[in-house]
């Protein structure tokens, strides 16, 4: 009874904070399949991420490639130009018909999100939607992927650590806790509500690390 007291407190407590929903896909015979966030995948493999949010606001995605390009995948000319996004609503990255592909050297193509509350460098010129500095000594974009071994033996999948959800910290942009889980087969990315009295939380930011070989 104290277990299930548990669960329902953390599901309320969850439900309260700002939440995002991210599952990412690996077409596969023409067919989209859910795939675990730290597959290491192949070069030319084509992915794509299915989106949700608990709250209103604005969305910006950006990818900086192993090669060290930088593109915007959302909003674009080919993704649709207006970023708004609805809560509860689902969104495909990069759009419902559009696919990411994998190339370059091998390493991690990092993703970068910003959510917003309201739209960025118009309403909030402060702030910026473009990707900061790689981390020094974390995942850089040079490092080649490898299996983790216990996984592997257990599921016969090349799963890597260092891909997947991680904070990111975007200048300017104010530090917030986040909060990750798994749901599913998804990712889950949690912020806390802003505290009664306190100014509206402004928005923020986490990466998504693809590894390739």
């Amino acid at each position: 009874m104290k277990r299930l007291a548990l669960a329902l407190l953390f599901s309320a407590t969850l439900a309260a904070q700002q939440r995002v929903e991210i599952t990412l896909e690996r077409r596969e015979a023409g067919a989209w399949k859910t795939s675990d966030p730290g597959h290491v995948f192949a070069n030319g493999d084509q992915v794509r991420f299915r989106f949700k949010s608990n709250t209103s606001g604005f969305l910006y995605v950006v990818n900086e490639g192993t090669s060290g390009d930088t593109a915007t995948l959302f909003p674009s000319a080919e993704t649709g130009t207006d970023n708004k996004i609805e809560a509860g609503r689902e969104y495909f990255i990069p759009g419902n018909q559009g696919a990411f592909k994998l190339t370059g050297p091998a390493g991690y193509d990092t993703v970068y999100w910003i959510v917003s509350p309201v739209r960025l460098g118009h309403e909030a010129p402060r702030y910026k939607p473009l990707p900061p500095p790689p981390a020094p000594g974390v995942a850089p974009a040079n490092l080649r992927p490898r299996c983790d071994d216990a996984i592997l033996r257990a599921r016969g999948e090349c799963v890597d650590s260092n891909a997947g959800l991680k904070k990111n910290e975007v200048p300017g942009l104010r530090s917030r806790e986040l909060l990750f889980l798994r749901k599913d087969q998804g990712s889950v990315v949690a912020a806390p509500p802003a505290a009664p009295g306190s100014e509206k939380p402004g928005p923020f930011t986490y990466q998504f690390r693809l590894a390739h070989r």
